[in-house]
Order: structure tokens, then sequence, then C-alpha cells
């Protein structure tokens, strides 16, 4: 499988992924230094709790191992796929009714179909390479769908707790989210194209 080669020939996460699916636990360690300290920034943002944070961090990377053939066999990219197994396993902890004890860590609502439909490492990275004109789309969107998207997203919110937040009809915070995805996914389109879209 072809990747794009990392710099200073570092191994691309996807390599380190390749290899985890082999057993090789220096990979995973690697994966770890690599990856924790965004995905740590992220899970402490939805659970809004260090310890909580550090323990679905801990889940995340013992997923990962078990998923890694898989995420492997697919191409996808291997950031993508941490990021959504962690933002997945956050938003089961934060929704589960607290229990004594140890809490259970089953996959819950984890569907691994996703695998199937993760973005290649290259699209990733040109998606990197645009970052400021990323930003300008998403500047381009209404305060108020830009903030929704952001507690869909960003806080792991549903529409019943957004349209609480803002004082809206659920109904109208869906068709708010569903309109921004598509504005999205119409401009992203344009970026990957060229770097010189008209926005």
């Amino acid at each position: 499988m072809n990747h794009r080669p990392s710099p200073a020939g570092r191994a691309s996460p996807e390599e380190l992924l390749a290899r985890i699916a082999d057993h090789d636990l220096g990979a995973m360690s690697e994966l770890y230094d690599r990856f924790s300290p965004t995905l740590f920034g992220m899970l402490v943002r939805v659970l809004g709790d260090r310890e909580s944070a550090e323990e679905v961090l801990e889940e995340t990377f013992v997923r990962m191992m078990s998923e890694a053939r898989r995420v492997a066999r697919a191409g996808g990219s291997a950031a993508v796929a941490l990021a959504l197994v962690a933002r997945s396993r956050a938003l089961e902890r934060r929704r589960s009714i607290p229990r004594s004890g140890t809490e259970r860590r089953s996959s819950g609502g984890f569907d691994r179909r996703m695998f199937l439909y993760l973005p290649k490492a290259e699209e990733v990275a040109l998606l990197e390479d645009r970052r400021e004109l990323l930003k300008k789309v998403l500047g381009q969107l209404p305060t108020a769908q830009r903030e929704a998207l952001e507690n869909f997203v960003l806080e792991g919110q549903s529409e019943t707790e957004i349209a609480a937040k803002v004082n809206e009809p659920p109904a109208r915070v869906r068709a708010g989210l569903i309109a921004s995805l598509g504005f999205l996914r119409h401009r992203v389109g344009a970026v990957m194209r060229t770097w010189t879209a008209a926005i």
C-alpha cells in the first residue's frame, strides 16, 4: 500500500498502523506520542473532565490496537480514524448513566462500518495544506449555523441540547446543521480542486 512519505524519513501514521496490525508495540508507542496531545485536548473539551479524558484516551488506543488491521486494509487516514474512535467513545461516556465501580468499557454504539468511509491519508494531507482556505470557508457560515456545528461536532451536543441552548425548535436546529454541512461539502470540494478557488 502506498502512503505519502513522511518528513525526515519518519514513518507515516498509516505505516505505524500497519505495523501495529502486526503487533508492533513500538509503533503503538510512537503513534500514541504523536497523537495523544491533540486527542486529549479534544476529549477534555467534550467531557469537561481531565480524568475521564485520560481514561477515554487510553480506551481509544486500546481499540485502535484491535482495529488497526481493519483500518489499514481500508486505506484510510489513521489520524481521522483515531479522532472518530475517540469522539465516539467520549460521547458514549458522556451520555451514559453513571455506574458505581468500574465503568463499562464495551464498544456500545461504536460502528465499525465507519472505517469503510474514512478519507485517505493523501486527502487529509491536502486539506491540511489548505488550512487557511478552510478557515475562510468556515467563516462564511452564518454565525448561528457555525456555532451550532461547532457544538454538534466539537462539543458532541445533540440537536435537542443545542436547541435548548439557543432557545430554538429542534427541527430548526436540524435544518441549520444540514444546510451548513451541505455548504461545507460543496466548498471543501472546491478547496480540494484548486489552491485559488474563488470562495
